[in-house]
Formats: structure tokens, sequence, C-alpha cells
């Protein structure tokens, strides 16, 4: 998801009226220079066939597809060899003739030399002083004038010669880094240097990542932008309300790319983690996923492995997100071998969009993720991988959830969202803001109940956040790294750990572990084997119980369960079996869930409800590699188990029967072969 997705100040562009507020699938060509004179009839047929209805294309800002009159615009040269010398203008009458859709795509990221020259304030400064070039291009600074004013005389332009249906803005942001990863820092021009120290008090700007203010100007940065997202969406509703807006932030449409990269750890659910968090905090904002056809930016010829890129999109629609494929160039010029299987997708979604109309998120089970803004803060990673390890624990034993923003929980209970839950898991995500916290003890006093692991809800200074923690403060700083080795905590008291004989389980605390003074009434769970020697073996002695829990939980109208270290970055790092069903079977006595599988732990099981029950998503992940998705396993023989089912159920993919029969309150449904994915629609009895 994009970082600091907030919701959106703009009223018009968010009630409901635009095309944008019903499902809709976005083909976008990504075009060179050269591709100017492609023949829009054949794009369109390709489009058409894909199952896409809407066209996103470029149009302005880098090079204008168009013929341009504005000094600050620089025409494409290959427009001269067009008959009509406008492909812009023929691609959207083309369009609309067939009923599809056009996005106009801007870029006002970087521009030609002759323009940079001629307005060097508009340009991003480093902090040595030095504007930022690539392939001949200046980088622009989204402070600066050409983003805050210019850019609307581009949309003017735009719209005053063509009835597009809404704009998407390309790398919509501050220039840190260039295409070939090169960090240039901060930007230093004029206006960020006075803008910056009016915002923070006359502090020092950074000039990177290690700077002591970097946490501060990522918030400050994160202001500008939506700010001026909000300024450009207004200008644009104000012209033409049925337009839409696409940004990765602040706008009536939110963009998430889902993409892989070298050198950069691939987490195979990275596109349901940030759909399910926009979904769930932000449901009136539209999102749109656009999935990359390629393995890398520096790759773009290379096609992505298809199963990988199925994913992208079945991850998509699962949690409510509208689909768009991305390819580089006009449609036939670089060979994807992954279009025809993402065509099969995108033409379930089109088929079915009156389902994916009602959708909405189902799981039961609120797992928050750490607050992208943070992401300069010390612990930001570590609660990262805290997250990662219980999502895995929850996802690997299909107990249906939906990820939440930890940012957005405050807002969620003040619009009735967070009371769909009935429990709510913080991964060791430090302090949560008085808002947060207030809004968490409403849903414990209201009968919800809470997991903390590790600090969550725990201030800079041990004050414990929550009145309805079991704890009353944390006692110094958490154990971490060396501290912590060859330390265990156990469900069992250990009654011959003075003998040296343990009893099972035994399981390793890795990552982070805070003590607590805990509440007369706080009801402790299980022990913790303090650290003691771990080599050589013939000297490893010393593991007997201390007074320290491996959990505590306080009851009012809900309960609160406070495991006070890293469970799930430890399930992460070591990965065995016992770490993950710890959590669970501690946590056990507050799931509940209308839905159980029988199915290996390598599908995912993705919940949501639309009007009339249950939308059940089975994503068959068994090619999961390191660093993609290669071919499935189909499964054979799974089952699921719901409560409150009306005795019905569509299997939509396979067309098979639902095989049916009662089961206690329920129904149990024989699943037919699994191959890549099914998705099932359960009535619920009413």
């Amino acid at each position: 998801m994009s970082m600091g997705a907030k919701p959106s100040n703009n009223h018009a562009a968010t009630e409901g009226k635009g095309w944008w507020r019903s499902p809709f699938s976005v083909f976008q060509t990504n075009l060179q220079e050269v591709d100017a004179v492609m023949d829009v009839e054949q794009v369109l047929d390709i489009i058409e066939e894909h199952g896409a209805d809407t066209w996103l294309i470029n149009t302005g800002g880098i090079v204008s597809f168009y013929p341009s009159d504005l000094p600050f615009q620089t025409r494409n040269p290959f427009l001269g060899d067009r008959p009509s010398g406008d492909l812009i203008g023929d691609a959207v009458k083309a369009a609309h003739k067939r009923g599809i859709r056009v996005l106009a795509r801007c870029d006002f990221s970087k521009m030609a030399t002759r323009i940079a020259q001629d307005n060097p304030d508009w340009l991003f400064v480093s902090p040595k002083g030095e504007p930022q070039i690539y392939n001949t291009l200046y980088s622009a600074c989204p402070s600066a004038d050409y983003y805050q004013h210019r850019s609307l005389d581009i949309l003017d332009e735009i719209m005053d010669r063509y009835p597009v249906d809404g704009f998407f803005f390309n790398w919509f942001g501050f220039s840190e880094t260039d295409y070939s990863r090169v960090y240039h820092g901060v930007c230093h021009c004029q206006k960020c240097q006075t803008t910056f120290a009016e915002y923070s008090g006359g502090k020092e700007l950074p000039d990177g990542p290690g700077h002591a203010n970097y946490p501060e100007w990522l918030r400050f940065s994160n202001g500008v932008i939506r700010a001026l997202a909000t300024k450009i969406s207004d200008h644009i509703l104000s012209r033409r309300p049925d337009a839409a807006l696409v940004l990765s932030r602040g706008a009536p449409v939110i963009y998430y790319e889902a993409n892989n990269a070298f050198g950069r750890e691939l987490w195979h659910h990275s596109t349901s983690e940030n759909v399910s968090a926009h979904m769930t905090g932000l449901p009136e904002v539209s999102l749109m996923v656009n999935s990359v056809s390629f393995v890398d930016m520096p790759y773009r010829m290379a096609g992505e492995q298809p199963e990988h890129f199925a994913q992208y999109l079945l991850q998509a629609i699962a949690r409510g997100g509208n689909p768009s494929t991305y390819i580089m160039g006009a449609p036939g010029r670089i060979p994807y071998a992954n279009l025809p299987l993402a065509g099969e997708i995108s033409r379930f979604f089109r088929d079915h969009k009156d389902m994916y109309g009602q959708l909405q998120p189902g799981g039961g089970i609120a797992l928050a993720r750490p607050d992208r803004l943070r992401a300069a803060d010390p612990g930001y990673e570590d609660s990262v991988e805290e997250f990662r390890g219980l999502y895995s624990a929850f996802k690997e034993k299909h107990i249906p959830f939906d990820v939440v923003g930890a940012d957005l929980i405050a807002k969620m209970d003040a619009e009735g969202l967070l009371g769909k839950y009935r429990l709510v898991v913080l991964p060791d995500l430090g302090a949560l803001g008085a808002g947060a916290a207030a809004a968490l003890d409403r849903f414990v006093e209201a009968g919800g109940n809470v997991v903390l692991t590790g600090s969550s809800g725990v201030t800079g200074h041990g004050g414990v956040e929550l009145a309805s923690a079991p704890s009353i403060m944390r006692v110094g700083t958490p154990d971490k790294g060396q501290a912590l080795w060859a330390t265990y905590v156990s469900t069992s008291a250990q009654p011959e750990a003075q003998a040296f004989h343990y009893a099972a389980p035994t399981i390793p605390v890795y990552g982070s572990y805070a003590h607590f003074v805990w509440k007369p009434n706080a009801e402790r769970i299980g022990v913790m084997l303090p650290q003691a020697p771990f080599g050589p073996p013939e000297k490893c002695y010393g593991h007997v119980t201390g007074g320290e829990p491996a959990a505590a939980s306080a009851s009012r109208n809900g309960s609160v369960i406070q495991i006070p270290w890293s469970v799930g970055r430890t399930y992460r790092e070591f990965g065995t079996t016992e770490i993950r069903d710890y959590f669970l079977d501690t946590i056990r006595g507050v799931i509940e869930t209308p839905v159980a599988a029988d199915l290996p732990e390598q599908v995912e099981m993705i919940v949501g409800r639309d009007q009339s029950g249950l939308v059940i998503h089975l994503i068959n992940q068994t090619g999961a590699r390191r660093k993609s998705f290669g071919p499935h396993v189909p499964v054979e023989g799974g089952r699921l188990h719901i409560s409150g089912a009306a005795g019905t159920a569509e299997l939509l993919v396979s067309g098979a029967p639902a095989d049916i029969r009662n089961s206690g309150a329920g129904i149990e449904i024989a699943l037919p072969r699994l191959d890549l994915y099914e998705v099932i629609r359960v009535p619920l009895a009413r």
C-alpha cells in the first residue's frame, strides 16, 4: 500500500457517485516514444479480450502524446509520423465508441533539459546543491511551482481537448532515489528549506535516513504530497466531476503497485496485505492494484512468471481491489507470457462484477500492521517481521483474518468499522497513540478481545496505554539480541526443571522480551525459562523457571491477552510448527470464526462477505518459490466447515456442483480438485 494512505479530504470524490465506486479493470500500456504511431483499434481489441474496461495510457508530463502547445511540455517527436498527429485524440475517440474508459497517465517527476534550464527553481536539489539528472531528464520537486501550479495547466489543456475519464500520476512524490537505485538524498531546494523550517519549528533539513530529523521529514513530505493531491483532485473535480484521479495517497482512487524486485526479499502475501489494509480502513476510497508484468524496472522486457503475476491479481480481487495489468509498450511488441493467465482472471472478475461490487472484508480477526509513516523509526523493521510471522500463522491454519492499518484504528472505531471484529491483534507495534488506545479500550468494554505482542501499546518510557491491559508498566528496556539467546517459554510449569528435565513445549524466544509489572488480577499464562549457558553442551545448565510469565491476560467485558515477547518474529525466524501452534493455542479462547478448512498450509483462504453471505477465495500457493511463484500442485480432498450456512453453495470457478452435507449448526463442503483458485459463494441463514 502507499506509505501514509489516509482518508481523502475530498468528499465529492468519495460520496459514491463516480464510476470508480463500482468495480473496474484496467489495462495499462506504459509507452515508449515510438509507440505514438500504434494502431489504437488493434490495442483496444486486445484490451477487450483481456477483460478490461479501462485503458491507462501515457498522455503528458515528461513527453506529451498529444500536440501540446504549452512551453513546459515536450511533444513526442514521433507524433509527426501519425496521420492525425494526435495519439490521445485517436485513443479516446476509439475507446469511447467501445464503452472503454481512458485514464490519462501523466508524469511530472521529470522534465526535459530545455525546460529545466529555463526554470531552475522547479528542480530537485540534492544536499550537495546538485540537480538530479537521469537520461537527460531533470527531476522536479513537489514543493516547487511545476508540481504546484504548472501541472494544473497541463491538466487543463488535456481536459479542454479530450473527454478523458480520469488521470493517473506516475512517481508522484519526492525523488530521493533514481531508477538506478542511486540515493540522492532529501531535496534541499529553497522551497523545501523554507517549508520544512516552518513545519518543524526551525529544525535542520535532513540529508537522508541516517539523520535524526528524517522521521519528521517523512511526515512533512507526506503532508506536502497529500495537500498537493487534494489541490489537484479538487481542481479536476471542479471541472470534471466524472473524472477520477488515481494516486498513491490522498486521491479518490488509491493506487497500489504489485511488483517484484531483484535484491529485495519477496513477501509472498504483499498484495493481499496491502489491499486488505486499505479496504478495512478506507472502504470509502476505491483501490486500483496495478500488477507489473515484468520482473523489475531494469528488466522491463523480461516477463514475470505467469503464476506469480496471477497471484497479484487473485490476491487483489479476493480482498476487494480493482485489478490492473501493466505492460511495457504497445501490446505485442514485447512478449509477456503471463498475459493469457492474467486475462483469465480479469475476465472472471468482469463476469462477476455484481458480486465484487458487494464484497466487503469478512475475516472476523483484525491483524494490525505497522504504520508506514514510522518506517524510519527505530524498531519498525522488527515490527514488520512480527506482523509477517503472525500473518503466516493465521494463514497457514486457515483462520480468516483481515489486515488493518495501526494508524487507522481510531478512524475505524469512530466509523463503527472496528466493531465488526471480535479480535484485534497488535504485533509489537510500540506506542499506539491516545486515540487508538482509547478506541481499543472501548472495543474491549463492548466485549471485544485484544492480543498484544512484544511492546504493543507501550510508550518509549514504559507507560502502558491500554487501561484494559493486564500490565501496569514496563520495567526497563526489553531484552534483545544475544541477551535472549537460549531463553524459552513454556505452557508447562516445568516442575522438574531443577533436575534438568523439561516437559513440552519449550519454545525459543527471539527478538525481544519485555518485563512488566502485572496487575494483581492478571492471569499469568505459562512460564519463562531465563537464559542459561548454551555451549559447550557439557556445560549447558541453568534453565530454571523464573518469575516471568510467557503471557498474561485480563478480562472485563472482553479480554486482553498480552504476550510480552516477539512470538511472531520468532516464528518468522525459526519457522517451527511448535512456535506457531503455541501462539494460536495461547489465544484459542478468543478466536471465533464461521469458517474452518481442511486444506494444506499452502492454500490461502480469504473470507469476505456480500449481501447474501460469505464469499470465500481459495488461492493455491503450492508453487511458492524463494523469489516467485511457479506452477501449482493441484489439491485434492479439501473440505470447508461453515457455521450458520443456509445449506447451499456455488463454486464459481470450476462450476462443479457443491458436495454439501449438514454438520452441526452449519454445513460441510467437500471441495473438488483445487487448481490455481476457487471462489465459493455461501448464503448464510437469516
